[in-house]
């Protein structure tokens, strides 16, 4: 019986351990490519090393870290070719979640969503880029509950971290034109999921996905466009 304790125990620092790193990588304080080093880790959370390597690695296999032998652990930089193939992953499975959201053409949906994205287009709303990143965030996430599909949400929530790193890299180089171009996407999005319209609501999802992979392809490249009308 101690033995499982410990392990229990074991488990919830290491769960812990993952989930504070989690929050720092997705919330902005580590930055692509910064290293995070075991030891230094370890010294802050008070631990030992053994356990912050075992979450490293965990979040390694969730897509957010890269560990590179004689180098250790550095948050997971994108590169054009990995970006666009997690963005063709994601073209697909919201799409295919925004056309069953539709065929449910529940109203309710996302109506809080629609009243945020209004006020941030009409001014009457202001928000900081991590805020409208969050705001994202939720509004897809609905999007996926609302489908009602455990293998469309199961399939999600495997690249839901990258998609959210990558949002959040997408949201924090937009210019006012791009973050107002979201929002008036999200709207479109979200009337054709109200009005109970599959073909539109996954038309709609589609198209602004691959419209923010183009974002981020040429910010990769230097390159931040104006958004086309």
């Amino acid at each position: 019986m101690s033995n499982l304790s410990g392990a229990d125990a074991g488990t919830r620092k290491f769960e812990a351990i993952r989930q504070e790193l989690r929050t720092r990588i997705l919330d902005g304080r580590y930055e692509p490519g910064q290293p995070i080093p075991e030891r230094v880790i370890a010294e802050e959370l008070a631990v030992s090393r053994v356990p912050v390597r075992e979450a490293l690695r965990q979040l390694e296999r969730d897509g957010l870290v890269s560990i590179v032998a004689q180098r250790g652990a550095q948050v997971r930089q994108f590169s054009a070719a990995n970006m666009q193939n997690l963005y063709q992953a994601r073209e697909a499975l919201e799409g295919m979640a925004a056309r069953l959201a539709a065929e449910r053409a529940d109203e309710t949906l996302l109506a809080p969503f629609v009243t945020q994205f209004e006020g941030l287009i009409d001014g009457s709303i202001t928000m900081s880029p991590d805020e409208e990143s969050a705001l994202g965030n939720d509004f897809h996430d609905a999007i996926a509950r609302g489908s009602r599909n455990a293998t469309v949400i199961e399939l999600m929530a495997t690249i839901h971290d990258r998609v959210r790193l990558c949002r959040r890299l997408t949201y924090g180089h937009a210019s006012p034109a791009w973050a107002r171009r979201a929002a008036e996407e999200h709207l479109a999005i979200a009337a054709a999921i109200g009005r109970g319209d599959p073909d539109g609501a996954e038309h709609a999802m589609r198209t602004h996905v691959a419209t923010w992979a183009g974002f981020l392809r040429s910010h990769l490249a230097g390159d931040s466009p104006p958004p086309r009308p």
